[in-house]
């Protein structure tokens, strides 16, 4: 595994503003912040940023699935593993200037190629948080079709894999009335952004006297839309079928709260699991509840290390 230094007093503290948002995004394309191994490494799209570099473990690969910077509680969770644990970031898969966004398959990809150049081979610990446990689902179930080893998969209130019915039929039918009237994928993209913006836009004003006030009658523009990532991921996470399951052991952290878990139950009955409950919700198990978070996955991180020198 090609070494790489701790990063300087200076680049942590840039690397820290980036996580918050503070910097912009032409700070990586200096080269900055992305992580250099040397040879082919991150993808103009699919980016690693080293938390912690230094220290003789395997590393553990995370993507914290926060789209607008804020993904400063990654550090805690690092250092809730140890100075001896190496700790990298997959960014989230840039979208925002694509006139179509890709199959979750070659996000996943994307992010396996980028992994490969710290680590080229596995076998691998991996973890993802809300959308990013999803990917890093679909990345696993790539690396061992690959034959890669997938020691450690933490899932952290992964969005669901299997989304309600009537929000696949709404997305199926936009593309398949789409393709019935040869409408281009970008329309049939930009279609779907506008009808589930106005929806959703419609739902608020209707129920919230206070989003009446605020909002009006506005609604987004086509170019606000096409940086609405929650929305942009509900698209091509609808159209998201695995042709089978991944076959290895399953981490799954659940919160109090969790919404998503009815959409993994055929994984927790198929799969060898193991289950953490955290306290909070969907965001305060990592904001208030972060120390309970990264106590489960210090341990979880740990039990691997064990297996792997095993």
């Amino acid at each position: 595994m090609p070494h790489t230094p701790e990063p300087s007093e200076a680049r942590r503290a840039l690397l820290e503003k980036y996580l918050r948002g503070d910097i912009p995004q032409t700070a990586i394309a200096t080269g900055v912040i992305t992580q250099s191994t040397g040879g082919d490494v991150s993808t103009p799209r699919g980016r690693v940023v080293a938390i912690q570099s230094g220290g003789s473990r395997r590393p553990f690969f995370f993507l914290h699935g926060q789209w607008t910077g804020d993904a400063f509680y990654c550090y805690p969770l690092a250092r809730a593993l140890g100075a001896d644990q190496p700790f990298y970031l997959l960014e989230p898969y840039r979208l925002e200037d694509l006139s179509v966004p890709p199959p979750l398959e070659t996000i996943a990809a994307a992010h396996i190629k980028s992994m490969r150049a710290v680590q080229p081979k596995g076998p691998y610990l991996l973890g993802g948080w809300c959308n990013g446990a999803l990917v890093a689902y679909e990345m696993a179930r790539q690396l061992h079709a690959e034959g890669q080893a997938v020691d450690l998969l933490v899932l952290m209130d992964p969005v669901t894999l299997v989304y309600p019915t009537h929000q696949r039929i709404f997305r199926h039918a936009i593309s398949g009335f789409g393709d019935l009237i040869r409408l281009s994928k970008d329309k049939q993209f930009d279609l779907y952004l506008r009808l589930k913006q106005g929806l959703k836009h419609g739902y608020h004003y209707l129920r919230s006297s206070h989003y009446r006030r605020s909002k009006g009658d506005r609604v987004p523009t086509a170019k606000a839309l096409r940086v609405d990532y929650p929305t942009i991921f509900d698209w091509l996470a609808l159209d998201y079928a695995p042709s089978s399951l991944y076959p290895g052991k399953i981490t799954l952290f659940w919160p109090d709260s969790h919404p998503f878990r009815k959409g993994w139950r055929k994984v927790e009955k198929a799969n060898e699991v193991d289950i953490h409950l955290l306290p909070g919700t969907h965001i305060t198990c990592r904001t208030d509840y972060l120390h309970v978070l990264a106590e489960h996955l210090r341990t979880c991180v740990s039990e691997a290390q064990v297996a792997v020198v095993r």
